[in-house]
């Protein structure tokens, strides 16, 4: 009987180990898979999603998203992913429709739940400060992409971001719901400090591309013309010698340039007109919340050393 009793507990200890191997073995609720086309919207969607979604992003910091070159390995991403988060207003158009066909993935195709553009959540900007609406018309007939460098669209975005998690992921809607919030708090308080500063330290400026008509707009920084005279397109000498009297009528001291454009051509202009030229990020490393803000607290440093 001893032996008997001993071989039931030896079974029972054997069965255990068996549940227990399973259990460890069994997959945890799968997070949902986001995919951002830019660094800014993965940082936004990291604020809202958290630890219950992975974020990654199609292009680096530092890169032209205009004229991204998609690999293989994005088309991968793109297979897996549960949401597409794109920019809109044409900016990704030359490469993103083919990215998502090559994927196989019919669930992130433009007008599925599984795509969210944040330009279908704003309005276009309109003309900005200091330009006439047919200077706007005449440079870029198309809606300005770059509205996340406002961050007051990007609230509303990251608004849009959290229904749209949340019609996908039912379970963590009040997780959702908190981060954002959690997201405008962090930006509304620090929103009047980079106001205060830009309005002290910043006059008219002119800036290569029109990459940054939403932050100068936020910001109420007037913006006096483009390097460019219309978009992709160098310069000519007149565009230039125009560029020199817009200059000295608006008391311009500074020329931004993107990381990705042609600093050589601004550079020329600014030595022509003897005033500076620095290089404005639009975006930086880091994650969610404290990223997205860093972009903004980075551009307000930099604008400021070079205003001194």
């Amino acid at each position: 009987m001893p032996q008997l009793k001993r071989g039931s507990e030896l079974h029972l200890v054997a069965l255990l180990l068996l549940l227990i191997t399973l259990l460890s073995a069994a997959p945890a609720t799968a997070k949902t898979i986001v995919v951002a086309t830019v660094p800014a919207l993965a940082q936004i969607a990291q604020a809202v999603g958290g630890i219950d979604i992975e974020v990654k992003s199609l292009t680096r910091v530092g890169q032209d998203p205009n004229v991204f070159a998609p690999r293989p390995g994005h088309v991968r991403l793109l297979t897996h992913a549960d949401l597409l988060f794109s920019v809109g207003f044409g900016l990704e158009s030359s490469w993103l429709a083919s990215l998502i066909e090559l994927s196989g993935n019919e669930n992130i195709k433009p007008g599925s739940a599984g795509y969210l553009s944040g330009g279908d959540a704003i309005e276009a900007i309109g003309v900005p400060r200091g330009m006439s609406s047919q200077q706007m018309s005449e440079w870029s007939p198309d809606k300005n992409p770059y509205w996340w460098l406002d961050p007051e669209l990007g609230i509303k975005v990251a608004r849009a971001l959290s229904v749209r998690l949340s019609e996908i992921d039912a379970v963590n809607s009040a997780r959702y719901n908190h981060r954002l919030h959690l997201f405008e708090q962090a930006i509304y308080e620090a929103l009047p400090r980079w106001r205060d500063y830009m309005q002290i330290n910043t006059g008219a400026v002119i800036t290569y591309h029109n990459t940054y008509v939403y932050f100068m707009q936020a910001m109420h920084i007037e913006l006096a013309g483009f390097v460019e005279p219309r978009a992709g397109i160098e310069p000519s000498t007149r565009h230039m010698d125009n560029l020199l009297e817009v200059i000295r009528e608006k008391h311009v001291q500074l020329i931004w340039v993107e990381p990705y454009n042609n600093r050589a051509i601004a550079k020329r202009l600014a030595d022509a007109a003897d005033i500076k030229m620095m290089v404005l990020p639009d975006a930086v490393d880091g994650y969610g919340t404290e990223g997205y803000v860093g972009m903004f607290d980075k551009m307000i440093e930099r604008i400021a050393r070079w205003s001194q």
